[in-house]
């Protein structure tokens, strides 16, 4: 039997990477940077397997790439029969040669059992090396390739799960490969230095020295790990539940609370949102740019920045709806809203139209996470012009990078960038400008940023646009409906851990789950323990809750979205997934 893929042949780097995954015995990992072709690649393995016979079991880790793997593998392969499992649909092997799948469904009780010969197709692979997803790693699969922008993880569950499965890890496309074929668009790098008003920085400095203090403590008195930050987090977590006489459950929740608000300030700094409101005005005339903070209030505090500079943003976070996230997508394609503003939502798994502008507001000091990030931005453009890549960061802090921040990532960066510079928040609007080439023009001129210089399909009458930034403004303001519980967000399985702990878990479960949520302010953790009963009592209603702790429904219902995002995007989420497979397993 012999399978052919609709559309171009493979690109140069993903024949070689093929052939190296054959020579390895069909298993390996393939490291690609973000927006090079790994998708490709993968449909062209299941191809190869499903033409020597084979099933094929494609995973990736979100509904998002769960519908992208299902359109991509229909297109370039017709004529296979594909289905789906996760999202609302519950396909077989029955019927099927491919099935693509969540891994929350791949793992469940429920996963259908594969039938002969299968290869696994995992998405976004490093996402497996977590203890609970691990579990997808099984003997079952007689072929395996994993694909990654970035094969690293904060804790050690690359070296514990995933090396002794996959075996082999191949360099399937760098920067300098994809910027050497074409496959990336030139670069330009801006360092935006944000310094800290009085008060920040008299607070940055005081949370700063206490976490460091207590992380040493934690390290040299308590025994937690000093070589993983993962690691290390996942033993403070654990200590941050216990009632030691010792100190070190104090030590842990002191080192956890100062974390915490160390990383508040930075994702807060007035400062950067000043700097981008500096750069409202070359936004509001050039292309597309995404925007990336740090939590969903940061989000929809610079679009209405943005907004208030008349540039069409939008914030695009976990808790939109499916339909208004692809919305928002569409519109930012056809040139409706020319900004989004995301926390870590665009990081992995959505497949983002073509932008302009990236713009970092919360650095980070994970490679993984700027690459993908990077990604986003630096696709080809069709007139060949460069990307522009802006990093702000606070000065003289752990995001600086005089301190080390993103200096791998900014090597690699360096090899391609035609510009990498560091200036004032002053001096970024005129330099982007320049290298955007914004000039101003009068109706009829067709400069590039002129609205008859753009294709048919990015014009918009006024009423369309008028009924987006209307939509921009309500999703500014969020004013949250009253819901049962937290449903339709990436973390939304944090909310059932919770929601099943409260209902019958043991003294055990009750004991992880209330030293994950001591990592959260205080009145965060009022609301999930009303919300999910977890004291005791029966769960309650926002409104309820509104009424005992004297705010509005609508802030309850954002106050516990945000502790719940936190918890997902924390050490803390992968011990709570722990505690749902113990209670599945009982």
């Amino acid at each position: 039997m012999t399978v052919t893929l609709a559309g171009p042949p493979l690109r140069a780097w993903q024949r070689e990477a093929f052939d190296a995954w054959v020579a390895a015995d069909r298993s390996a990992v393939v490291e690609a940077v973000t927006g090079t072709g790994k998708t490709t690649l993968g449909i062209a393995a299941a191809a190869d397997a499903v033409a020597r016979g084979m099933n094929v079991l494609v995973v990736v880790p979100g509904i998002e790439l769960l519908d992208q793997w299902h359109r991509a593998i229909r297109r370039a392969l017709p004529d296979t029969p594909i289905g789906r499992r996760g999202g609302g649909y519950a396909d077989t092997f029955r019927g099927k040669r491919i099935l693509v799948s969540t891994v929350q469904s791949a793992i469940s009780r429920s996963a259908p059992r594969t039938l002969g010969p299968t290869l696994l197709v995992a998405d976004e692979v490093h996402r497996y090396g977590a203890l609970t997803f691990s579990r997808l790693l099984t003997e079952s699969f007689s072929e395996r390739i994993g694909l990654t922008a970035t094969f690293e993880r904060s804790d050690d569950g690359v070296e514990r799960h995933l090396l002794p499965y996959f075996r082999t890890v191949i360099n399937g496309c760098d920067y300098e490969r994809g910027h050497a074929d074409g496959i990336l668009a030139p670069v330009r790098v801006m360092l935006v230095a944000v310094p800290f008003d009085e008060i920040e920085a008299a607070e940055y400095q005081e949370f700063d020295e206490l976490a460091r203090k207590l992380r040493g403590d934690l390290i040299n008195k308590f025994g937690c790990a000093d070589e993983s930050f993962g690691e290390f987090m996942r033993d403070v977590q654990l200590l941050s539940g216990g009632e030691s006489a010792e100190g070190s459950t104090w030590a842990a929740r002191k080192y956890l609370y100062a974390f915490s608000k160390r990383r508040s300030l930075l994702a807060e700094c007035r400062g950067k949102l000043e700097a981008l409101r500096g750069l409202g005005a070359v936004l509001k005339e050039t292309g597309q740019a995404l925007t990336f903070s740090e939590t969903k209030d940061s989000s929809r505090a610079a679009a209405e920045v943005l907004l208030e500079e008349g540039v069409l943003a939008a914030p695009f976070t976990s808790d939109l709806k499916r339909s208004d996230r692809a919305r928002l997508l569409t519109e930012f394609k056809n040139g409706t809203i020319t900004t989004l503003v995301a926390p870590k939502v665009l990081d992995e798994g959505v497949d983002v139209p073509e932008a302009d502008v990236g713009i970092i507001l919360a650095s980070s000091k994970s490679r993984r996470q700027m690459i993908q990030r990077m990604g986003r931005v630096i696709r080809p453009k069709s007139d060949g012009r460069p990307a522009s890549f802006l990093v702000m960061f606070a000065e003289n802090t752990s995001e600086d990078p005089q301190n080390g921040a993103h200096g791998t990532f900014l090597e690699q960066l360096t090899g391609i960038a035609s510009e990498v510079v560091t200036v004032a928040p002053e001096e970024a609007p005129a330099l982007l400008r320049e290298w955007m080439q914004v000039t101003s023009h009068t109706p009829g001129d067709l400069s590039p940023s002129s609205e008859a210089s753009r294709p048919a399909e990015s014009r918009v009458d006024s009423r369309a646009a008028d009924d987006v930034v209307a939509i921009a403004h309500r999703l500014v303001e969020d004013d949250a409906p009253e819901e049962d519980f937290v449903t339709g967000s990436e973390h939304a399985e944090i909310g059932r851990v919770l929601r099943a702990v409260g209902e019958s878990g043991t003294v055990d479960d009750f004991d992880t789950v209330l030293a994950c949520l001591s990592i959260l302010e205080p009145r965060q953790v009022s609301v999930l323990v009303m919300r999910y009963g977890l004291g005791g009592e029966q769960p309650k209603r926002q409104a309820e809750i509104g009424a005992r702790l004297g705010v509005s429904s609508s802030q309850v219902s954002r106050i516990e979205r945000t502790a719940i995002e936190y918890l997902g995007d924390t050490i803390a989420g992968e011990l709570l997934s722990d505690v749902m497979v113990r209670m599945e397993t009982v």
